[in-house]
């Protein structure tokens, strides 16, 4: 029999064929392997060669065993049947054989314990394990979402080159982000251990809805299936393959969406095929006992039951067609209730689907029309080449089918306008809805009236109470309603709250407490209490009465357009153009309905599409001003993800390139070039997809993000040749700079600048608190005189500078700069607010009315703005 080395691709020939196990010895290399040759397929029949058609005597599956310690790194591509698999010094024993396995001495994993805290997740409950690792239920403290944790095993912790290639392919993974694809969130570490968060979904897998039902509607099975192309597609659009796809990788929502889940089997074109051949499991490991319907450690990457021939032979040189025929099993599974091959052992699983005939669904179920049938089986043909190409000939034969014919966008029907068109009629204009909006404008409105009249006779110091009372309630609401309903707004200021450095806390508290004591200096401080309390009161009120009531309303409204959504889903419609027809059809105060169904991201993304070229006519904004405060902290906190992004590829390369016997300064260096490439191209991709013109949802994306996206991987291997052009390098005589002017050096600036104007402008008399002088008033229509700040202990020069409120708004000045990065802004910013502060004493000439400060404000005010212009957000 004629085999090639796993260790080195030598050709060999063994004569000794015998069914049984071996341990022959490469001549190349002189590395032994152990070779087992089964006697049978597992239906009984004589396996033979595909080539020569010998029996059993000539077909073996080889498996390379290490030698001291030493394991391959690259399998072999059998001849036949042959299958060559490397078993490393990683690999973990399972059953007992005349030598003890290479993982035999790693320690099991141990579970971790409900409400364990994990770098920003609180684990509760674990929800599988598999050959990789761990999943688990979790709760980003952050954002108080749940979340599933996949925590890699440890006995592959210690192998630099695994977890290598588990971060790339997570941190590709990542990139994905379709309605049909679970979501991969961050990429951390525990222990040792690398980990990824990812979408949780509420729901089940498909392979739970066979096990409960037996066997679906084609018409049903046929629309779940179509969801997951869909999502498969844009993963093969952008450079992925999944080569784990089964019924138990398809999950089904709450919703009736189908995303595809586990991503840790994905592969890239970019990675090298000697490092992407499987590491599975010799006869020590319970290859051949393993049940047929689980994935391995990383038994030939896949799951047998649902593996293509090519990909049971050598899974590290599969396409995108791969994916195609395991999705062809999957409909087959749904439509039948039974995998189209069956076996005892995982080889001869490997083996049916290899050589056997696929029997035809329609004579296991007689409900299986012969156009589906004829589906699957040319989605299961047997040579790559006779099955469908890409899943874009999928995705249109299965829409076909269906009756989702159509050129271009999707046209609905009348009444599901009609429905739609009724149910966001009925919930915007319902009772509870009507009455919150005139009890919110009626208590500001109040609160308005009641400040201006206050202040008219001469109630300074509650006028300002009233407003305290309105900014305390709204505060109090904000609070209440994002700890129970879990706003996007909250979710994102409690992500960038826990995110902030002691420096940052630091400041914030020393303001606070800075504003606190002007309060008491203004002899105000209990009025804002006492306000305060009668805020939260009115908060309260609002969050558990009124708002209790609407939710309750509006549900039973949310309830009936997500079952008409359903419904179009099981149709086949695309998701992308189901949110579509939902924006377009939902009328003018469309946004406040849209994101109760799908979220504010996806009103974002509907929004830039619908508003294109101004066809959707006038539409309304709900709550705009929320967006640039969601926006900024968004921008803060995706430069802190790239930073904990950079940081962990840096370790995993780092280690990577000295297991492979580098020097710690080539590692260090080349680790930091690796980790700042794959950085760079992670975030051009998103732009490349964010920046795209996309007049449909079922427009093509960029060429530029496609080819990046194949890159993302090789700029690990070539960041020298990735980086050309791409980036700027660190600028020391910059970062020495930003040190002085940077927004630490801005934000104290603001707070002394604040704080000495309304110091300056309690001493003068020009607020409520204290006067000047014998009667503290100046005759009507005269100008008051000022004296600049003084301060017990303090040298008068010294404060001479603060003599007008031109003090304060330049303090103003710097904290709207915080909004913004550069040097550059930072020193018109820093140059404006001086010439607002002092200008006027150096000789300005102006005429009435206007005044000297009043010119240099304006020239400060203008050299800022142009500092905000050259900044960047």
């Amino acid at each position: 029999m004629a085999i090639a080395c796993p260790h080195c691709q030598h050709r060999l020939t063994l004569t000794a064929t015998k069914p049984g196990r071996y341990r022959p010895q490469c001549p190349g290399c002189a590395k032994p392997f152990l070779l087992w040759v089964p006697d049978e397929r597992a239906d009984g029949t004589p396996m033979r060669d595909n080539v020569t058609g010998t029996p059993a005597s000539a077909v073996g599956f080889a498996l390379a065993c290490s030698s001291g310690g030493e394991g391959a790194e690259g399998g072999s591509r059998g001849q036949g049947a042959a299958h060559a698999v490397a078993d490393t010094n990683r690999t973990r024993a399972r059953a007992a054989d005349d030598s003890p396995g290479p993982g035999a001495g790693e320690p099991e994993d141990s579970p971790l314990p409900p409400r364990t805290e994990v770098c920003g997740y609180s684990i509760a409950c674990e929800l599988g394990r598999g050959g990789m690792g761990t999943v688990y239920l979790a709760t980003q403290l952050s954002l108080d979402r749940s979340v599933a944790l996949k925590v890699m095993s440890r006995r592959w912790a210690n192998d630099p080159v695994f977890v290598a290639r588990f971060t790339r392919e997570a941190f590709a993974a990542a990139q994905l982000s379709h309605p049909n694809i679970v979501q991969i969130y961050d990429i951390g570490e525990v222990d040792g251990a690398r980990f990824f968060s990812m979408e949780y979904v509420r729901g089940r897998s498909l392979a739970e809805v066979v096990r409960a039902s037996g066997k679906l509607d084609p018409e049903t099975a046929v629309g779940y299936v179509l969801q997951a192309a869909r999502g498969l597609k844009h993963a093969h659009d952008r450079g992925m393959i999944h080569r784990d796809v089964k019924p138990d990788n398809l999950l089904l929502d709450e919703q009736g969406v189908i995303k595809v889940a586990d991503l840790g089997l994905v592969k890239t074109p970019a990675l090298p095929p000697a490092d992407d051949r499987p590491v599975a499991s010799s006869s020590q490991s319970g290859l051949h006992t393993l049940p047929p319907d689980v994935t391995g450690d990383r038994i030939a990457l896949g799951t047998p039951a649902y593996m293509s021939p090519e990909q049971c032979r050598d899974a590290a040189s599969v396409d995108h067609r791969a994916d195609i025929y395991s999705l062809g099993c999957t409909l087959y599974v749904l439509v039948t209730g039974q995998p189209p091959f069956d076996a005892t052992t995982a080889l001869g699983l490997m083996s049916k689907h290899a050589y056997d005939q696929l029997v035809p669904p329609e004579q296991i179920a007689s409900r299986v029309p012969k156009e589906v049938s004829s589906v699957i089986q040319r989605m299961m043909a047997k040579a790559p080449e006779d099955r469908y190409q890409d899943m874009s000939e999928v995705i249109r034969t299965l829409e076909a089918w269906l009756g989702v014919h159509r050129a271009g966008t999707f046209s609905p029907q009348e009444d599901q306008i009609s429905r739609l068109e009724s149910s966001v009629l009925q919930f915007n204009t319902c009772g509870a809805a009507q009455f919150r909006g005139r009890l919110i404008s009626g208590f500001f409105g109040a609160v308005a009236l009641v400040a201006v009249l206050l202040a008219f006779f001469g109630k300074i110091p509650w006028a300002f109470g009233t407003f305290a009372l309105a900014l305390e309630a709204t505060l109090a609401y904000f609070v209440l309603d994002g700890v129970t309903r879990k706003g996007h707004l909250f979710a994102c200021t409690q992500r960038f709250l826990t995110g902030l450095g002691v420096a940052d806390w630091a400041i914030g508290l020393a303001a606070f407490a800075l504003f606190c004591v002007l309060l008491a200096l203004l002899k105000v401080l209990w009025i804002w209490l006492g306000f305060g309390f009668i805020g939260v009161g009115l908060a309260l009120v609002l969050r558990y009465g009124v708002d209790r009531t609407l939710a309750d309303e509006r549900k039973a409204v949310l309830d009936g357009v997500e079952r008409q959504l359903r419904r179009m889903r099981a149709r086949g419609l695309d998701e992308e153009e189901l949110r579509q027809f939902v924006a377009k059809f939902a009328g003018r105060q469309w946004e406040e309905f849209y994101e109760a169904l799908f979220g504010y991201e996806a009103k974002l993304a509907a929004r830039a599409v619908l508003l294109r070229g101004g066809v959707a006519g006038a539409r309304d904004k709900h709550a705009a001003w929320r967006e640039p405060l969601i926006a900024t902290m968004e921008r803060i906190e995706k430069g802190r993800k790239e930073s904990r992004a950079r940081n962990l590829l840096l370790a995993v390369e780092r280690a990577n390139l000295l297991a492979a016997g580098a020097s710690a300064e080539s590692a260090e260096n080349h680790a930091k070039a690796a980790a700042d490439a794959m950085v760079r191209a992670a975030a051009e991709i998103r732009n490349a997809e964010t920046a795209a013109a996309r007049p449909g949802p079922r427009a093509t994306p960029a060429l530029p993000a496609l080819a990046d996206v194949r890159t993302l991987v090789r700029a690990a291997e070539q960041p020298g040749a990735f980086a050309r052009g791409a980036g700027r390098s660190r600028d020391p005589l910059g970062v020495l700079i930003g040190l002085f002017i940077g927004p630490h050096v801005r934000a104290t600036a603001a707070a002394v600048l604040l704080g000495a104007c309304a110091l300056w402008a309690h001493q003068n008399g020009l607020i409520f608190g204290a006067q000047t002088g014998t009667d503290g008033a100046a005759p009507m229509g005269a100008v008051r005189v000022t004296e600049p700040l003084s301060l017990s202990g303090v040298p008068g020069p010294a404060l001479a500078w603060v003599e007008s409120f031109n003090v304060g708004l330049a303090g103003l000045l710097l904290v709207a700069s915080l909004g913004f990065r550069g040097n550059l802004m930072s020193a018109f910013v820093l140059i404006g607010a001086a010439v607002a502060i002092a200008g006027h004493q150096f000789g300005i000439r102006t005429v009435e009315p206007f005044r000297d400060y009043h010119v240099s404000l304006m020239l400060g005010a203008v050299l800022a703005l142009v500092g905000f212009r050259l900044g960047t957000r």
